[in-house]
C-alpha cells in the first residue's frame, strides 16, 4: 500500500491533486491509500500512527507553514517523500535543505506532476530493495538506500552504511555491477558511491552527505563519473 498524504489550506488545490492521484493510479499495480488535509496538525497526527510514503505540502498555510510541517514528519520518518506544491518560488532553498523530493509551482503541469509520482514510485520501490552480504560468516541485508559507498582494501570490500560499516570478502568490480542500476557510479579505483549522498562534485574530490571527508576522484574515472552524476541530477530535478 503507498500511503500518501496531501495538506493544502485551499480546497480547491486539494482536490486537484486528490483527482490527478486517483487518475494516476487507475490502472497501476500499485494500489495508493491517499489521506487529505486542511491542516498541518491533523496530517501529524495521523502520521505518528503510520508513516506516509509521500506527502504533498503547501508552504503558506495558517496553522503551520509547510517548512516546519516538512522539518517534523522527516523527525517522525527520514523515508517519508516531500513533494512542496507552491505559488512561491521564494522558499525553494529552504525545501531543498530538508531533503524535498521535488517542488512543483502551481497551477501544476499535467506531465511533470505525472512524472514525478513515476520517480517517486521508483524511489519507493528501491527503498524497499535490499543488499544481501555475509559478514563474519552471517548473511547480513540492509536497505540499498542505506549504502552511502563501498571501499576497496586488498582482497576486501567496506561497505559504509549510515549507521554501521561491515567488511566483506570481494572485489569492488563485482559489487559495481551489482550496484550499477541502483545510481551507484565509480569516481576511482577504490571507491564506489551511491549518488543520491553526493554533496558537491568537484574535479578532483567529491563531498558525501554524512560525512566529513571527501573522496578522492581519480583521472580514469573523472568523466564518465561527472557526466553520470549530470544524468542523475536532471532525472532528480537537482
Amino acid at each position: 500500500m503507498f500511503r500518501i498524504g496531501v495538506c493544502d489550506d485551499e480546497a480547491y488545490f486539494r482536490q486537484d491533486i486528490e483527482k490527478r492521484l486517483e487518475a494516476y493510479f487507475n490502472g497501476k499495480p500499485f494500489e495508493p491509500e491517499i489521506h487529505i488535509f486542511e491542516k498541518g496538525q491533523a496530517l501529524l497526527e495521523e502520521a505518528e500512527k503510520k508513516p506516509f510514503d509521500l506527502v504533498f505540502l503547501d508552504i503558506e498555510m495558517p496553522d503551520m507553514d509547510g517548512i516546519t510541517l516538512g522539518a517534523r514528519l522527516k523527525t517522525m520518518f527520514e523515508a517519508t517523500l516531500l513533494i512542496y506544491v507552491t505559488s512561491y518560488d521564494a522558499y525553494v532553498s529552504h525545501a531543498f535543505r530538508l531533503d524535498a523530493f521535488q517542488y512543483l509551482k502551481k497551477p501544476l503541469d499535467d506531465s511533470l506532476f505525472q512524472e514525478e509520482i513515476d520517480r517517486a514510485l521508483a524511489q519507493y520501490v528501491l527503498k524497499k530493495q535490499k543488499y544481501n552480504f555475509e559478514y563474519n560468516s552471517v548473511r547480513m541485508s540492509v536497505p540499498i538506500t542505506a549504502l552511502i559507498y563501498l571501499e576497496s582494501q586488498s582482497w576486501s570490500v567496506i561497505i559504509h552504511t549510515k549507521d554501521k560499516d561491515y567488511k566483506i570478502v570481494g572485489k569492488l568490480n563485482e559489487e559495481e555491477e551489482r550496484l550499477a542500476v541502483h545510481g551507484f557510479i565509480r569516481i576511482h579505483q577504490s571507491y564506489l558511491i551511491n549518488m543520491q549522498y553526493i554533496n558537491k562534485f568537484l574535479s578532483d574530490k567529491v563531498f558525501l552527505k554524512d560525512r566529513e571527508e571527501p573522496l578522492p576522484v581519480s583521472r580514469k574515472y573523472k568523466n564518465e563519473a561527472k557526466k553520470a552524476h549530470l544524468d542523475y541530477q536532471s532525472k532528480v530535478g537537482i
